[in-house]
């Protein structure tokens, strides 16, 4: 009988044409078929069957009863030619399946686009295919608050990402009743009014690394193409306690509104500190402010020293030196990878480098400039991703911002710091040992949002991502009839699953899953007729071998 199998798949075999069998076809789902009207799908393949039987055709599933549309699976190893299906006469047209193309343009059209080098050094057009930024999946509006000064209102590239309290009118009055009147787009703190006079280009410079407005056929292209920037003028050192308070007020009423007041403030920009070397011990309120933030949902960004080589871990700095957890310290790199010369360090005290050097950006008049440089431009390249993040499209880490604010929060400062690319030559100079990666943070977030509820609770998300593997998962187990194949990677890729029993023998030619991020990622197999027995499933990614067990009844 094992021989006459043989002799029938020799002959069959010799009998289809001799054509390559390319990469992609044999990496192919499936066959995408129309038939003729009238004609039945499980009569087709009773035909093709018996007239190729060893390429196993079977009836996948309808994709539409109204165009007589199916979808079928062969063995593509053994039939690789779609013209002897287009020659039947059932047969309208035949295609191969394939994972789609996703065409949406992850590179803006911004003119001076070409110019920003920072953008590519830390991957972030790879994650504007996936998010841009502007509002959570629910369409909840993200507010970045920038402290700094010098804001141009009019900017063309800025104007329609400055954020708007729609609780406040220009009247005179405290419409919204939080003790600022007129606070339409934010406070100035220096004046204690509204106004926001252009005392320098800082502020502007500050805005445009954070959002000037991406895809718009100007300018450059911020880390957000849409947000909404608060703007919290300041200039002393004084004026930065009643500055953050006015953002944690803020988020406190938005939280405790469920979004009819306040703002969904989520990070707060620093890119500022002061002039001499002071640890934060010696005005702690200052670190506690930025722990009230954090429980609040709110991350801190803070810009290190630009005009000392100052070890901040020995002679101090404000804030950078403040322990909170919810505070995220930068030093800048240039596109070497090298720290800048002159910025300050530390090996327990400043996270992380961001590209500081020459960034191109928005400055006052409307217009750009290119030399952007220090601390002060690596700073929003990492509260900028922080906004970012609560775009992607991930139910889960809105519902934790909602439930669990501080939790997001800390979430999300995970994924920056344990995202960063490791650099030899900031080694012992930052607490990661690295330069900021978009990419690795969001496949980080990646983990968490697609990992089942009590592999979160476990931290198992993790795990996954400092392993660099991923998990599969099966049920039911045991099984009789359909099994669902779930599975966690570490990157976003065209995967290979194999399925054997207990004898190494494969059931079924190998399946290539493509990973979309923040799909679910989960398919189905029957397994209706095998053998009742032990099977195992291995996924292979990145060369690893991922596997699960599971038994038929």
């Amino acid at each position: 009988m094992r021989l006459k199998n043989l002799l029938i798949a020799a002959l069959s075999f010799l009998a289809l044409p001799n054509t390559a069998i390319s990469q992609q076809r044999c990496e192919a789902t499936g066959i995408i078929i129309q038939l003729r009207p009238g004609v039945q799908p499980e009569a087709l393949v009773r035909q093709l069957n018996a007239k190729w039987p060893t390429a196993d055709f079977i009836l996948k599933k309808t994709l539409s009863k109204r165009f007589n549309a199916y979808l079928l699976r062969a063995a593509c190893e053994r039939f690789s030619d779609l013209d002897l299906l287009r020659n039947e006469v059932a047969v309208v047209s035949a295609l191969w399946d394939q994972a789609i193309e996703f065409r949406r343009d992850s590179v803006p059209n911004d003119t001076l686009f070409p110019t920003q080098w920072n953008l590519e050094k830390i991957r972030l057009p790879e994650v504007w295919s996936v998010a841009q930024g502007g509002r959570t999946t629910s369409g909840k509006e993200i507010v970045v608050a920038v402290l700094d000064n010098g804001f141009d209102l009019l900017h063309p590239d800025l104007q329609g990402n400055i954020w708007r309290n729609e609780q406040e009118d220009f009247d005179g009055q405290d419409n919204d009743f939080n003790d600022y009147p007129d606070d339409v787009y934010g406070w100035n703190f220096h004046d204690n009014n509204p106004l926001f006079p252009l005392t320098s280009s800082h502020g502007t410079n500050v805005l445009g690394v954070i959002g000037a407005e991406g895809n718009n056929v100007i300018g450059v292209s911020g880390m957000n193409w849409k947000v909404k920037m608060m703007l919290v003028h300041l200039e002393n050192l004084s004026e930065a306690i009643p500055a953050l308070e006015y953002v944690l007020e803020m988020r406190e009423r938005y939280n405790a509104s469920g979004g009819l007041e306040g703002a969904f403030v989520v990070v707060t920009n620093g890119s500022w500190g002061a002039p001499d070397p002071v640890f934060c011990s010696e005005f702690p309120l200052w670190g506690a402010l930025y722990d009230s933030l954090g429980a609040a949902g709110v991350l801190s960004v803070a810009a290190t020293t630009n005009n000392h080589n100052y070890d901040i871990d020995k002679v101090g700095d404000m804030p950078t030196s403040c322990p909170s957890e919810y505070l995220i310290t930068v030093t800048a790199s240039n596109n070497l990878d090298e720290k800048i010369d002159g910025l300050g360090f530390g090996k327990t005290t400043i996270d992380l480098a961001a590209p500081g050097d020459s960034i191109p950006t928005t400055t006052t008049g409307g217009t750009y400039r290119g030399s952007f440089s220090g601390a002060s431009a690596a700073c929003p390249q990492v509260s900028g991703p922080i906004a970012l993040f609560y775009s992607l499209p991930c139910a889960d880490l809105e519902e934790l911002a909602e439930a669990d604010p501080a939790a997001a929060a800390r979430l999300v400062r995970d994924a920056i710091l344990k995202g960063v690319e490791k650099l030899p030559s900031l080694k012992n100079r930052t607490t990661t040992g690295g330069r900021l990666n978009v990419y690795n943070s969001m496949k980080y977030l990646h983990s968490y949002c697609i990992a089942k509820p009590t592999e979160r609770e476990a931290g198992r998300f993790d795990e996954i991502y400092i392993d660099g593997r991923g998990f599969v998962h099966v049920y039911p187990n045991p099984v009789q009839d359909k099994l669902t194949i779930a599975y966690s990677i570490l990157d976003f890729q065209r995967l290979k699953f194999r399925v054997y029993n207990m004898l190494g023998q494969e059931m079924l030619p190998p399946i290539l899953q493509q990973s979309s991020p923040f799909e679910p990622q989960v398919f189905e197999i029957d397994v209706s007729d095998w053998p009742s027995g032990t099977y195992f499933v291995n996924i292979f990614d990145f060369g690893q071998k991922i596997s699960a067990k599971f038994v038929k009844l």
